[in-house]
């Protein structure tokens, strides 16, 4: 990962969103394992290793189980992700119940814009294309923290969780932290590449409860 600071801020908010989204209960550890997964080598061989479950302390209690896996499930789906989050856009957001319904009906063999007949919350009209493809990354990544050992149910769950949130703010950076999850920003020179406007990263802070604060933080540093 580059070690500019536009593209550690943008890797530290939308990771804490995303852990925010799929696993609210491992807010605490989204930032370190992100970054620990970003920079690669031995730090992301042995996260991705232990995954999905890791512990610390004396104890050997349970610290977090979805995030090592998900950020694993994400980078490899990055490509598909990135085409997902880039097509057309007909509804203002698609939630994590419609993204489920979609994926299961996909599986069903049904088209995922069919009608629902009342079995999930009502949202605005979205293409059947952007669904498809929506629908398609979400299996992706559930697939991908299948093989991390997770149950079906729960990376259905987390898979459209995270794709619902980058959705959600496809325009705000979200390709561009796939990029960074998944190593692109590094290169041999350690030269960072450009960021986008931090704007954004005040417009996905004000989206994520707990982001606020820090953002604000951030700003008085600089």
């Amino acid at each position: 990962m580059s070690n500019g600071p536009d593209a550690s801020a943008r890797l530290e908010a939308w990771a804490t969103a995303i852990a925010s989204a799929s696993a609210p209960h491992e807010t605490d550890f989204a930032v370190h394992t992100a970054l620990t997964y970003a920079r690669g080598g031995r730090g992301r061989r042995a996260l991705v290793r232990r995954a999905p479950s890791v512990t610390a302390g004396s104890g050997g209690e349970l610290v977090t189980t979805v995030l090592p896996a998900l950020w694993d499930a994400l980078a490899a789906s990055c490509e598909l992700l990135k085409t997902a989050l880039g097509s057309p856009v007909v509804a203002n957001g698609v939630s994590t119940a419609t993204l489920l319904l979609a994926v299961h009906r996909r599986r069903d063999g049904a088209s995922p814009a069919e009608g629902t007949g009342g079995s999930a919350p009502a949202e605005p009209a979205t293409g059947g294309g952007e669904l498809l493809v929506l629908a398609r990354a979400v299996a992706e990544v559930s697939r991908r923290l299948q093989a991390h050992g997770m149950d079906p149910a729960a990376a259905d769950q987390a898979a459209a969780s995270a794709v619902a949130a980058l959705h959600a703010g496809r325009d705000e950076g979200a390709g561009a932290f796939l990029g960074l999850l998944a190593g692109e920003g590094r290169d041999a020179s350690g030269e960072r590449s450009a960021g986008t406007p931090r704007t954004g990263l005040r417009r996905l802070a004000a989206r994520v409860p707990g982001l606020r604060r820090s953002a604000r933080a951030r700003g008085r540093s600089r």
